[in-house]
């Protein structure tokens, strides 16, 4: 075992990162990649400390790596190449996504549930005893019960953490969106309307918050999915998320839209 890509790799699960552990169990290459030979790799393919000596094995063990980290899954696998072969642990580290909402309505609730299902680590604040219980958000991480702008101040949030305000009657939209404009968060969304918001960041404006920090929060929250329903709308929050997380538009996948789409600009071109 190497201590030093040990330590290398700790300090990247320390740092939140996607990474993954290769370690070699066993081989029949006599030198530079015998058993306990590890390499680790980024969540894009890359070698980023250690080496296996045959490189068309490190190739092939990185590219597994990338694949089994977009999944979040640990996996033994043996590779061949010709007449050599590594039998190979993949040890993957991929930090918990957490997602913190303010508000415990029933919207709430068919987002909590959403979220449950990707999983999500899941912090709920409010201030409404009544609606902000174990009974309603049974497998939450956290349940906050005070002042909402406290609470989110003293919640620890980085680049791995999305936040959704829903305040009960939007009413602390305002000062829960001031706690979190300047945090790392990689995603706020507010589900209140525009002309609310629009004063919202007008008074933020006034107050000296930096233009960039107010144009990377998504209001209205969620994708244009067209559904009414709180579930519906539920849905498109969470699609929104996660469409962020990947830094992807969010738009159709079949290839029937992408031909529609190069046809038209085809006509304009």
């Amino acid at each position: 075992m190497d201590s030093n890509l040990l330590r290398i790799f700790a300090d990247k699960e320390q740092d939140g990162k996607e990474v993954a552990l290769v370690t070699i169990i066993a081989s029949n290459l006599m030198q530079g990649a015998q058993p306990g030979t590890m390499i680790i790799v980024d969540q894009f393919g890359q070698v980023i400390a250690g080496q296996i000596a045959d490189s068309v094995l490190q190739e092939m063990a990185a590219k597994e790596a990338q694949r089994y980290i977009s999944k979040g899954l640990s996996r033994k696998l043996m590779l061949t190449n010709g007449d050599k072969f590594l039998e190979i642990f993949i040890n993957v580290s991929c930090p918990a996504d957490k997602l913190i909402i303010v508000g415990s309505g029933n919207m709430v609730q068919d987002l909590y549930q959403l979220a449950l299902v990707v999983g999500y680590n899941i912090s709920i604040i409010d201030n409404q005893p009544q609606t902000l219980t174990r009974e309603r958000f049974p497998l939450a991480n956290e349940l906050l019960l005070g002042d909402i702008a406290e609470l989110l101040q003293s919640s620890t949030i980085d680049s791995n953490t999305s936040i959704v305000l829903i305040s009960h009657n939007h009413e602390y939209d305002e000062p829960a969106l001031l706690a979190v404009v300047n945090s790392p968060a990689r995603y706020i969304g507010i589900l209140g309307n525009k002309r609310k918001v629009t004063a919202y960041f007008s008074k933020l404006n006034e107050m000296g918050v930096a233009e960039e920090l107010m144009n990377r929060v998504y209001v209205p929250v969620g994708l244009d999915l067209g559904g009414q329903k709180t579930s519906e709308i539920a849905l498109a929050i969470m699609a929104e998320i996660l469409a962020v997380k990947y830094g992807r538009p969010g738009g159709f996948m079949s290839i029937r839209s992408v031909t529609k789409e190069m046809e038209r600009h085809d006509i304009y071109y």
